[in-house]
């Protein structure tokens, strides 16, 4: 049921909700774990609303992640496995005898990517029984909701195969993909300025420069597609937070897209070990904290600095096909690099120019060690197009 103002940002939606429209919800337990695929675009999930087994005020904890419980760790049945909640509360009451969730952050699901969800209560919610684990129990053409299990309590002891029964409250947004002729921001990056083409002709450094303007620095292409470009984040002068480790993702747009150096900017002013891992597609889609799910494109150590952008050389080049394809890319660093803090959901696109996109990320506490903030990767690229 669309609703909200007719003038929106371009590749954003009205307000919609989904019902469920099965009420034989005659099975309860204290805990509902399922997942969700966005179809056709990213999906924008603001509210979720339950069925509860009676009326009684009772605290309820949401839990998200993205990717799907099959392949977390513990199978989702691991506190660890998902984070801290995205709500803790007593839900309020709707008109239609639901309790409704409003979530403390908008929860993204890219555009063709699964997440999974997992409430859980002191009090009991009542759902319907499904017919098989993963199987699709609804299909809105925005999204697919599958059928996943209940749980006795909070992380204890799986109980039926279980379909969500309740209203989720979202909306769509799509990526445009039409090429300019000068370095654009998303749409909904309000909060960044509207950044100028350069005019600078003479041909981009590969040595460590001075931290630039929030302006991205980019090659005018002229020569073709071996010619070498950059594209410096329009966040580096903001970058003020450091991490041992950020995690981030690239979405090409009508060429393929092959990285060769990568632009750090350090905690301090010191030698470092550094790495930087990649592997196709979103990082929420395989086990981000295994090493062995990653390839490893440089292993050195590298001098940097926290007011200069230092150029690392890829030992082998990070490549994404031409076509809205995306890799994850990872650096660690045991001395630490700056990031900014996030405006903006995770995998919400927060730069970009005509040949790709730049997501919001996450740092991680060490190497392959526990997810913390979510970040704005603060850096450069050098890179080639073909196509």
């Amino acid at each position: 049921f669309p609703s909200g103002s007719p003038s929106l940002p371009p590749g954003k939606s009205p307000i919609k909700k989904f019902f469920t429209k099965d009420k034989n919800a005659n099975q309860k337990a204290k805990g509902i774990m399922y997942q969700m695929q966005a179809e056709e675009a990213d999906v924008k999930i603001e509210k979720i609303s339950f069925k509860t087994k009676d009326d009684k005020d009772t605290v309820v904890q949401v839990y998200f992640r993205h990717g799907s419980y099959e392949n977390f760790q513990g199978e989702g049945m691991d506190s660890t496995d998902w984070g801290p909640p995205v709500y803790s509360g007593i839900p309020g009451r709707t008109s239609d005898g639901m309790r409704e969730a409003v979530l403390d952050e908008v929860l993204t699901i890219p555009k063709g990517q699964v997440a999974s969800i997992y409430f859980v209560g002191k009090k009991e919610f009542m759902y319907k029984e499904g017919d098989k684990e993963f199987a699709t129990a609804y299909d809105t053409r925005d999204f697919k909701i599958f059928t996943g299990h209940s749980t006795k309590k909070s992380f204890e002891k799986k109980l039926k195969d279980a379909d969500f029964v309740g209203d989720i409250t979202y909306y769509t947004y799509r990526v445009a993909t039409k090429v300019t002729s000068t370095p654009s921001l998303s749409p909904s990056s309000s909060k960044l300025p509207t950044l100028p083409p350069n005019d600078d002709s003479t041909s981009p450094s590969m040595s460590p420069s001075n931290r630039p303007s929030s302006s991205p620095s980019e090659d005018d292409g002229g020569g073709g597609d071996d010619t070498p470009k950059e594209y410096d984040t329009p966040n580096v002068n903001e970058a003020g937070d450091n991490a041992k480790g950020i995690m981030f993702t690239i979405t090409s747009k009508l060429k393929e897209v092959s990285i060769t150096q990568l632009g750090i900017i350090g905690k301090d002013a010191k030698e470092s070990d550094l790495w930087v891992y990649y592997q196709k597609g979103y990082y929420a889609a395989f086990d981000a904290l295994n090493k062995d799910a990653w390839d490893e494109v440089f292993n050195g150590k590298v001098m940097l600095d926290p007011d200069e952008i230092v150029n690392i050389k890829l030992d082998e080049e990070i490549t994404i096909p031409a076509g809205e394809k995306t890799v994850s890319v990872y650096v660690v660093s045991k001395k630490g690099v700056l990031y900014e803090k996030p405006s903006k959901n995770q995998f919400d696109i927060y730069a970009q120019n005509e040949d790709f996109e730049v997501r919001v990320g996450t740092t991680t506490k060490k190497e392959f060690q526990q997810f913390e903030k979510l970040a704005e990767f603060a850096g450069r690229f050098v890179y080639q197009t073909k196509g």
